[in-house]
């Protein structure tokens, strides 16, 4: 019977660029057009077999949706962990976030996991490019990896990249580990939010993925908009996140919890 390779992938790009339309429509066959952020990460599960050597491997893709705003960088750097290769997205219509693959997501993804195998991707190939895609072309050379043209509405090259990142897997490297460091800086709403996200992680004793659906639930529940969050919602997660831990943590943790957590609210 053969064994099955189970490997950790990350999509990683600037908001809206269409991550979450790219593994709707690899893993589910479907698109919508409706933007909808991702609050932390996302996890899901996609089986394919591949051809290696003349054999046949069974690979199990475990697909992050990475937060595509830039100022949760600690819940992305938590997420990064252990991932074994990497989708990265721009949005042909948007220059910008080519810059963004450049300067942010491939830098901070390669400082954590290392030298790992990436495919970049260049979404929405189906409207008019906003630079000239040989950029994309140069900037995936930098780092000897394949680049492809997508669309998740038509579903140009979307099975394509990650099959493609697939066969670069099968010998590929696992992450290396990452300590975040908790400065006393001024934080903006977004970054004491992160800094939330990343302390209930850490301290909820359960794996990142379903700490991190924990508080999805709960920032839909209270109402909170990570793209522009508020005090008063940010507070009343807090208090949330508190009543959650009631279930697997000792009253004096939950309360020491509570008070780290309003630190960074009162840093704002």
């Amino acid at each position: 019977m053969r064994g099955k390779l189970i490997k950790k992938v990350c999509l990683l790009g600037d908001s809206s660029v269409g991550k979450t339309s790219l593994i709707r429509k690899y893993v589910y066959n479907t698109f919508d057009d409706a933007y909808i952020a991702t609050i932390g990460t996302k996890t899901v599960k996609k089986e394919l077999t591949l051809e290696y050597f003349g054999k046949e491997v069974d690979l199990v893709l475990m697909i992050w949706d990475i937060l595509g705003q830039k100022e949760y960088r600690r819940v992305q750097s938590m997420s990064f962990q252990g991932t074994a290769g990497g989708l990265v997205v721009c949005d042909i219509t948007r220059k910008e976030t080519l810059d963004s693959l450049r300067d942010y997501w491939v830098p901070e993804l390669i400082k954590i996991a290392g030298k790992i195998p990436l495919v970049f991707m260049a979404n929405k190939s189906d409207l008019k490019p906003a630079f000239d895609l040989s950029e994309l072309g140069k900037l995936a050379a930098e780092h000897g990896c394949p680049y492809l043209m997508t669309s998740a509405k038509t579903g140009l090259n979307v099975e394509n990249a990650f099959l493609t990142l697939g066969k670069g897997l099968v010998g590929g490297r696992e992450g290396a580990e990452v300590s975040l460091k908790v400065e006393d800086s001024k934080l903006s709403p977004a970054e004491a939010l992160d800094n939330i996200f990343s302390h209930f992680v850490e301290h909820y004793g359960q794996e990142t993925d379903f700490a991190m659906a924990v508080i999805r639930k709960q920032c839909i529940e209270v109402g909170l908009d990570i793209r522009n969050p508020t005090k008063g919602s940010i507070a009343k997660l807090i208090d949330r996140l508190a009543d959650v831990e009631r279930e697997v943590l000792s009253p004096g943790q939950i309360s020491k919890n509570k008070i780290e957590r309003r630190n960074f609210l009162l840093r704002m």
